[in-house]
């Protein structure tokens, strides 16, 4: 039987421009034995929010592999080597810029709870003062009917003590109204003087919000016009690609299929409609189901609606180019189940209540992904941003908690 000896050329010159790379596995290789549904299930529960950060050495190692490959490229062939660089170099801007979306839309969020918080303390506050006020009314008007000053306290005493006060003090209690209506006055103005602060507070908060919110549409903005860019990168180095068809095949690489993205699969995202209306916002981890959608390509697994739709188009164009859908572990992460994770894990899970996992829009990614330097790293660093995910830069190789499985979306 005749077994294929895949080149580091031939390899990265089909990572490169989207090419599937086939499996070979020797014989006798455990790749060899079919691994079931229930096996693969029970796997990525196993892992799912449990994986170990890498290691220092680890990440170089997968660095290491990455730029060999890179560096292989430039040899092979450099014309495809500088269209990919292009790409490479197009796809990190976008990354960048999807970042400060979604650091944008978390500040909007936060400016917006702030603003949500003054308002209603501000509503509180003025709802006081009113009944405050219509105290002080009562008073004016008491006043009025029974004669200003020491009369009305007069007039006040004598109705207590003609309404059975026999042997009460008139004196003490004379003392006793006018400080009860002077506590009134005085209540009254700390509230007036307390709703003035809140309402300039509420006002502040306003245009604080405001403010983030014209940040986050200028983020989503420029991360739409980086895409824009980028997808003409993609289309012009599947365009060269498609004429180095013949190299390839002397390559070695024989009845290959063009890969790179599916720009079709872009169209979904339009044209497919949400598995729900329904865009209330719920607490980090608190998420009914009625306000999250099941991703068709992963069973299991579920995403807020935009980014489960997003996900479900990416991994259609990511078959596409690599033969199956993308490979998940874990996606949207209850409070309870963020928790647990912490319980068990306290050195590695977020503070519960704070992951993206919670809100929604994370996904931990298998099947290769899960590693810096490998193919289908590549492919989902030049692609992802399409679909609007990303890669938070703290999970990038050089941040500060390597993790590359972990993605979120941006929208």
């Amino acid at each position: 039987m005749l077994v294929r000896r895949w080149t580091t050329a031939t390899v990265i010159a089909m990572v490169s421009i989207g090419f599937a790379v086939p499996a070979v596995a020797a014989p006798g290789d455990p790749a060899d034995k079919p691994i079931s549904s229930k096996q693969q299930a029970e796997g990525d529960r196993d892992s799912a929010a449990e994986r170990e950060p890498l290691t220092p050495a680890q990440v170089a190692e997968q660095v290491k592999e990455a730029t060999a490959l890179q560096e292989q490229l430039k040899k092979d062939d450099a014309a495809i080597a500088a269209a990919s660089s292009e790409l490479a170099k197009l796809s990190a801007a976008s990354n960048a810029l999807m970042s400060k979306v979604s650091a944008a839309r978390t500040a909007e969020a936060e400016a917006k709870k702030k603003e949500d918080a003054e308002l209603a303390r501000l509503k509180r506050l003025t709802a006081e003062v009113a009944a405050a006020q219509k105290d002080l009314e009562g008073m004016a008007v008491d006043a009025y009917v029974n004669g200003p000053g020491l009369l009305r306290q007069v007039a006040a005493v004598i109705d207590i003590v003609a309404g059975g006060g026999e042997g009460a003090d008139a004196a003490a209690k004379a003392d006793y109204l006018a400080n009860s209506r002077s506590a009134d006055e005085q209540h009254f103005a700390e509230l007036a003087k307390k709703q003035q602060e809140s309402a300039k507070k509420a006002a502040a908060a306003r245009a604080d919000r405001e403010k983030k919110t014209a940040a986050a549409e200028a983020a989503q903005k420029a991360a739409a016009t980086a895409v824009a860019e980028q997808q003409k990168s993609v289309v012009a180095l599947q365009k060269l690609a498609a004429g180095r068809r013949g190299q390839l095949e002397d390559l070695g690489v024989a009845d290959g299929t063009l890969g790179g993205v599916d720009l079709a699969s872009l169209e979904k995202i339009a044209t497919t409609p949400l598995c729900t209306e329904e865009n209330a916002s719920y607490p980090n981890g608190q998420w009914p189901g009625s306000a999250l959608c099941a991703l068709e390509s992963a069973p299991g697994h579920m995403l807020r609606p935009s980014a489960a739709r997003a996900f479900d188009a990416l991994s259609a164009a990511y078959q596409k180019a690599n033969g199956t859908n993308l490979c998940i572990t874990d996606s949207y992460r209850s409070l309870p189940a963020q928790i647990d994770v912490k319980r068990r894990k306290p050195t590695l899970a977020a503070r519960p209540g704070t992951s993206q996992h919670g809100l929604g829009l994370a996904v931990d990614l298998c099947g290769g992904i899960e590693s810096f330097g490998t193919q289908q790293h590549l492919w989902m660093q030049q692609h992802a941003p399409l679909f609007g995910f990303f890669h938070p830069s703290w999970a990038q190789a050089g941040g500060s908690k390597p993790e590359p499985w972990h993605w979120e979306f941006a929208g």
